[in-house]
């Protein structure tokens, strides 16, 4: 089963534009919107398993120029 989760990004000064057209490039974000208040970006991401997930938020996301915080909410099945 897939694991999906929220990806609430914060980015320093005047790079959300090419944040978020770096993070759109990524494989598994489902969707990325620029959203207002405390957090710049939203990213819904899905992977195959926690450890894709881990890469994607870890060295993909937060390696993007510009990103200076990131937390993460996986979707949980109930």
């Amino acid at each position: 089963m897939p694991v999906s989760g929220f990806i609430l990004i914060d980015v320093k000064g005047n790079h959300t534009k090419s944040a978020y057209k770096t993070i759109t490039r990524i494989q598994g974000v489902k969707s990325l919107a620029a959203v207002t208040g405390p957090h710049d970006l939203i990213a819904q991401i899905e992977a195959e398993t926690i450890e894709e997930l881990n890469d994607i938020v870890l060295s993909r996301i937060r390696s993007i120029d510009g990103v200076i915080k990131t937390n993460t909410a996986l979707v949980l099945n109930l």
